[in-house]
This record gives C-alpha cells, sequence and structure tokens, in this order.
C-alpha cells in the first residue's frame, strides 16, 4: 500500500469518516437507550392504579380473553403480554374465535428506529465515494501521484468502506445487546440464534445499498443523471423484487397469491429470517465491488461528463433498464386475476419501447446529436450548392 496515497486520503475523508462513524454508533446508542426507558415506562403504567382502575371499568375492552379472569389475574397477563418483548396480536374468525395458532407474525414496541434514514446516508456517501472525486477533479490529482489506479481503488475501499460498514455493524449489535439486555430477561423473548440472524439481516441491505450505490457513483458522471439514477434505483428496488415475483406468478400460476412483502429485512423481527436475501445482498456487493476494481483503471478522465464514463455499459445499462422498468410498471402494484396474458405483454412490450428509447437517447446523446449535427452541416452545404 501506498503510504503517500494513504496520507492523501486520510486527509481528505479521515475525519468525516470518523464522525460519520461515531455519530451512526451513537445514534443506536441513544435508541437503544430510549427504547429500554420506554419499556421501564410502561412496566411502571402497567402497576400503577390508573391502569387497574381502567381495568375494573372496560375490562373486555382492552382484552376479550380476560372473561372470567379475577383482577389481579387480569392484571399480570396483561402485565406480561404487553411487556414481552415481541408478542403476537389476536386475531379472531368470522365467528369471532381467537386464532391460536403460532405462524401469526410478531410484533415489538421496543425497537424503533428508521432504516432508510440510515440506507440514504449510507448510500449518498457510497456514492460519493468516486463521483465527488471525479467532479471535484480530485482523480486528475490522484492519478499524477503514479499510483496505479486499482490501489487507489483498493485504497479508498479499505480507508472509507470498511470502517462505515463496520461501524453500522457495531451500531446493530449495540442497539439489539442494549434492549435485550436492558430488559428483564423473562420479558425477552428472542434467542441469540434469533439475534444473530436479525444482524446479518439488518446489515446486508446495508452493505448492499452501499456497494450499489458506489457502483452507480463510479459508472456515472453526469451531475444531475447520475444522482437521479442513484435515488432511482434505491427508491424503486423494493418494488421491482415485489413486481419481479408477482411477474413469476402472473405467467406461471395466474391463481397465486400476489406477493407485497419487502425483500430485504430492515426492521428487527421474531419471524423467521430467510437466508436467500443475506446472500443475495453479500453476493451481488462482492460482485459490484470486484467489477468495480476491473472497472476503474480504465476511467478517463476527457469522459467525466458523460452520462456513462465506460462505453463498454452502454448496452448493458440499456438491456437492464428496459427489462427492470416495464416490470415495475405493469406489477409493483401486484395483478388482478381477470387480467389478461396478451393485455400485459402489451403493457410490458409499450413501456419497454419508452424506456428502451429514453436510455438510448440518455447514453448515446453525444453521438445522437454529432450524427444531427453532421446531417444538418450536409444538410447546409447541399442548399449553398444549390
Amino acid at each position: 500500500m501506498n503510504k503517500q496515497l494513504l496520507t492523501i486520503l486520510k486527509k481528505r475523508y479521515g475525519l468525516f469518516i470518523l464522525i460519520a462513524s461515531i455519530a451512526i454508533v451513537g445514534f443506536y446508542v441513544f435508541l437503544g437507550i430510549s427504547d429500554v426507558n420506554r419499556w421501564k415506562e410502561m412496566e411502571l403504567y402497567y402497576s400503577s392504579d390508573d391502569f387497574i382502575t381502567e381495568l375494573k371499568q372496560n375490562p373486555e375492552e382492552i382484552n376479550p380473553s380476560y372473561k372470567n379472569l379475577s383482577l389481579k389475574e387480569r392484571q399480570e397477563k396483561h402485565k406480561k403480554d404487553s411487556l414481552m418483548l415481541f408478542f403476537q396480536t389476536d386475531t379472531f374468525d368470522d365467528q369471532g374465535n381467537m386464532d391460536t395458532s403460532e405462524n401469526r407474525p410478531y410484533f415489538t414496541m421496543y425497537f424503533n428506529e428508521n432504516p432508510w434514514l440510515l440506507i440514504s446516508l449510507i448510500s449518498l456517501i457510497g456514492f460519493s465515494l468516486f463521483f465527488v472525486d471525479l467532479k471535484t477533479s480530485f482523480n486528475e490529482f490522484l492519478f499524477s501521484l503514479g499510483v496505479s489506479k486499482r490501489k487507489i481503488y483498493f485504497t479508498k475501499y479499505l480507508l472509507i468502506a470498511l470502517p462505515l460498514l463496520f461501524s453500522v455493524l457495531i451500531a446493530k449489535i449495540l442497539f439489539i445487546g442494549i434492549v435485550t439486555l436492558g430488559i428483564p430477561s423473562e420479558y425477552v423473548n428472542l434467542n441469540m440464534h434469533q439475534i444473530v440472524m436479525n444482524i446479518l439481516a439488518l446489515w446486508s441491505p446495508i452493505v448492499f445499498y452501499f456497494s450499489v450505490s458506489t457502483f452507480i457513483g463510479l459508472v456515472t458522471g453526469h451531475m444531475i443523471l447520475g444522482p437521479l439514477t442513484l435515488f432511482g434505483f434505491c427508491f424503486s428496488f423494493e418494488f421491482f423484487m415485489t413486481s419481479l415475483t408477482n411477474a413469476l406468478y402472473f405467467f406461471t400460476d395466474h391463481t397465486k397469491e400476489v406477493y407485497m412483502g419487502d425483500f430485504f429485512q430492515y426492521i428487527i423481527t421474531k419471524n423467521p429470517t430467510p437466508l436467500f436475501p443475506i446472500i443475495f445482498a453479500l453476493v451481488v456487493s462482492i460482485l459490484l465491488t470486484v467489477s468495480g476494481f476491473f472497472l476503474f483503471p480504465a476511467l478517463t478522465l476527457e469522459k467525466k461528463g458523460n452520462y456513462l464514463l465506460f462505453d463498454k455499459l452502454k448496452i448493458p445499462v440499456i438491456i437492464a433498464t428496459t427489462i427492470y422498468v416495464p416490470i415495475v410498471m405493469v406489477f409493483s402494484q401486484g395483478f388482478s386475476h381477470d387480467e389478461s396474458l396478451q393485455s400485459s405483454i402489451v403493457s410490458l412490450l409499450i413501456y419497454a419501447i419508452i424506456t428502451a428509447l429514453i436510455v438510448s437517447y440518455i447514453v448515446f446523446k453525444k453521438e445522437i446529436d454529432r450524427w444531427i449535427h453532421q446531417k444538418k452541416q450536409i444538410k447546409e452545404k447541399i442548399s449553398v450548392r444549390q
């Protein structure tokens, strides 16, 4: 590793990454302490005279299962059910019978966070990793150091990406640890295996969105379209995964129920954690990081205003977008069982044609503008001769 390069990048990014990492960890520590305090406040309330009075007045409005229970039994039951870290809501069938099956989803009141706030921050930092250096001409300075571009790429990841992603992992661990250790063990119905799976499930989409954002920031150079591409993908990815599943259901089993859940897990849960999204996120992240490692040496400064900085990506981007957008547009809201196969295919084709035309113009704008300019010059020359 080049010490001069490492020193320069530390001076440029070190303080920012340190502040960002501390802020992320500190914020999640604060959230954990706040959730424990909220639990303690609820514990005090369920032991208070106000709650006992409420139980006396309207016991069945609080919970229909309290029928034939004494006041003390109702209080203890409600306190235990409400203070559990995870609970299952009571549901009833048409005859009013309570559903007692174990496959009901779990909910929690004591893990409160806004995952999209963190994802937005991580995505923005990932996008800026290469995009900002390109637009501020800092790349010109880095390339003049005589260090290979692959070393620059590797050092950026080592100095910026790894500490940032590691701080998110630590933050998630501390957040879960503070809540589960701050609440009495008899109320913590989450075992160690579930905790580990939650940490992996919550961290993997962060890694995924960071890697995707970094890759977009590496391959795009347009000041407006670059950030729009980042926003468009991050905003639509969950819609795409839902739409893709809906499309598969529609074309293979038209009678199957529509899938509308999140692909990634964004909140802590007691429900089973599927492995596929975790593996998908890590594999795609590795592929994008490796692809960037091989693409970065081909980066040329004269193309820094282009939408795409690498010519070899033009056709793949057009193809990928032409598939991605129509699926989202047609199947993001599910599908009706009355829809015909023919109408859906027509809708997909219409959106595909419109998307292909727009994206092709954006990607080949300079070539198209040059061709139009040449045609105009030829027409002008012909008109002058006439």
